[in-house]
């Protein structure tokens, strides 16, 4: 074995023995084929899908008609959660004066909360991703809304998969987007 394939084994054999660690990861413009080996390299066996509309047309597999049945052929559990996950409520008591979602609030609502212990409770059983279109986790409600509620409320280690097969810490994605902000003049003023 490698080295390189032997820190992924490592790596995956101690996020399995972890049951307070959460992956997550956007479908993106992805090929089946590439989603798929991306989830069977981080040994995934439940995809909880936080898509408020769980269809694409750039990544048509993940279709919620279509998705189900291919996962299953991978040995991978599927769960819709978006109705409470979501990161597009219908509600529009949800949305600020700009119309951006209010994502406080949003975590203050009982189906929210139960969505999220419901969520938890799998990723003590299994070895969890939460999916949703964006890649980029720093600009997707994966990070934005759930990750407060899962890592903060109830002690969980989001993961973050990225297209590279790269995995994330929530906390170094804070780090590059502070650095990309200053790069770009945009780190907002304290």
């Amino acid at each position: 074995m490698s080295r390189g394939n032997r820190a992924i084994e490592d790596r995956l054999s101690q996020a399995r023995t972890m049951p307070d660690t959460i992956y997550t990861i956007g479908h993106s413009n992805h090929t089946w084929e590439s989603f798929s080996a991306l989830l069977r390299a981080h040994a995934i066996e439940l995809l909880i899908d936080a898509r408020t509309n769980p269809v694409s047309r750039f990544a048509p597999f993940s279709n919620s008609r279509t998705l189900p049945g291919l996962l299953e052929q991978e040995n991978i559990e599927y769960v819709y959660l978006g109705g409470p996950l979501g990161g597009k409520p219908a509600d529009e008591s949800f949305y600020d004066a700009k119309g951006k979602p209010d994502y406080r609030k949003m975590r203050a609502e009982d189906a929210f909360q139960e969505a999220v212990d419901e969520a938890a409770s799998m990723a003590q059983r299994s070895n969890v991703v939460l999916m949703c279109s964006e890649e980029d986790p720093s600009q997707c409600h994966r990070l934005l809304l759930l990750g407060p509620a899962l890592e903060e409320a109830r002690g969980f280690h989001m993961l973050h998969i990225r297209t590279s097969g790269e995995v994330v810490t929530t906390g170094r994605l804070g780090r590059l987007r502070k650095h990309t902000q200053q790069i770009q003049g945009t780190l907002p003023s304290v």
